[in-house]
């Protein structure tokens, strides 16, 4: 795809929330001209080609569109790769969130309307603003971390007013929530979160596409959609209570927060009568477990805390194996899990064979050991 130097324009002048006016102002030319430029009229003078990229915060070549590289599904799932790439270096895990949202900006300037890349960007400074407001990350650099926010606000607007993907919208509004909530702008987390969708809605189309399908191929064809709405179900009934055992973990009684985890998962359980939602559920599952370590810590049980690792670990075993591989990520779930632990409680999980044991299978899992 080709993008010209107008449309570029165009692009780029909505995401960063400006109107003609406002652009020609700053460079000094009338709001006419600027207009003639984004509808293929005319060009801006060779002197404005630098203050314009200035502006926007790309470079010139993207500006010009003359970067050479992939644009639109191809250039998404190539970020999604070097993503990957990324959250498996050895940076702490704050540092790869820094490194992935300075990634996809600068992937988001060579394509300013690919509004996957941009929400990926504030879903990395998400994860960023966690670190800023509990472990005081990037405290040596508050105009750069400032600046970051800024950033997010503008793609944030930009995502929400153009972009015609209502799943991209929905996942932007919620990372921007959580943007908020960590620099506690409480009221704009609050009308982020009132655009979300609710649990109080019954009026799904999961449910009415199915009823759609069944009146217009047969039961069939609905029943393909039927078993593909139980899994959406299992993923949203997972994210639920990984945030709501989140809040037990953190701030109930320990054995409190070991019980109410305990009936997550049953439910969880409950999933596996399908079976081609076995690997859905381990998925799901470790999630909830990675809290478990630090519940038992927390009451001094680090032989059981590092038994819960070891359970994460072999969980692994069989999601290594099957066709959605992509979802393991293993390095990062053990790190999330020892990262929710005092130091000293690490160093006393690690004394326990059960840990030792867990960090052998990840390391056979990484390494596709057919041993496993």
């Amino acid at each position: 795809m080709s993008i010209s130097i107008g449309e570029n324009i165009k692009i780029m002048r909505r995401r960063c929330g400006f109107t003609q006016e406002e652009l020609a102002a700053r460079l000094s030319v009338t709001p006419q001209a600027v207009s003639k430029w984004e509808n293929g009229g005319g060009f801006p003078d060779l002197m404005q080609i630098v203050p314009l990229a200035q502006i926007f915060g790309i470079t010139t070549d993207s500006l010009l569109g003359v970067t050479g590289a992939v644009y639109g599904k191809a250039h998404t799932e190539a970020a999604m790769g070097h993503e990957k790439l990324l959250m498996e270096s050895s940076l702490s895990a704050a540092e790869k969130h820094l490194a992935a949202y300075a990634y996809f900006r600068a992937e988001s300037g060579k394509e300013p309307s690919n509004y996957a890349i941009m929400c990926r960007c504030i879903n990395h400074a998400a994860e960023i603003s966690r670190y800023v407001d509990f472990e005081d990350f990037m405290a040596d650099r508050i105009e750069e971390r400032d600046e970051i926010f800024e950033d997010c606000k503008r793609k944030n607007a930009c995502i929400t007013r153009f972009c015609e993907d209502r799943a991209i919208v929905e996942k932007s509004d919620f990372a921007m929530a959580w943007i908020f909530i960590h620099t506690k702008e409480y009221d704009k987390a609050s009308a982020l979160i009132d655009r979300l969708p609710s649990l109080e809605s019954n009026n799904l189309r999961e449910s009415i596409r199915t009823k759609l399908l069944k009146f217009q191929y047969g039961f069939d064809r609905a029943k393909e959609n039927i078993s593909e709405n139980i899994r959406k179900l299992l993923h949203a009934t997972a994210k639920e209570f990984f945030y709501d055992f989140e809040d037990y973990a953190w701030d109930a009684e320990s054995g409190e927060a070991i019980a109410f985890g305990q009936k997550l998962l049953g439910i969880l359980q409950s999933y596996n009568v399908f079976d081609e939602l076995h690997a859905d559920v381990l998925l799901c599952e470790n999630h909830i477990r990675s809290f478990f370590p630090k519940c038992f810590a927390d009451m001094g049980d680090y032989e059981t805390a590092a038994e819960e690792l070891l359970n994460v670990a072999q969980n692994f075993t069989v999601l290594s194996s099957c066709a959605k591989n992509d979802w393991t990520n293993t390095p990062a779930m053990l790190d999330t899990a020892l990262s929710y632990l005092t130091q000293e409680q690490r160093e006393e999980i690690q004394k326990q064979s059960a840990y030792r044991d867990a960090i052998a299978i990840m390391e056979r899992v990484e390494k596709n050991d057919p041993k496993i």
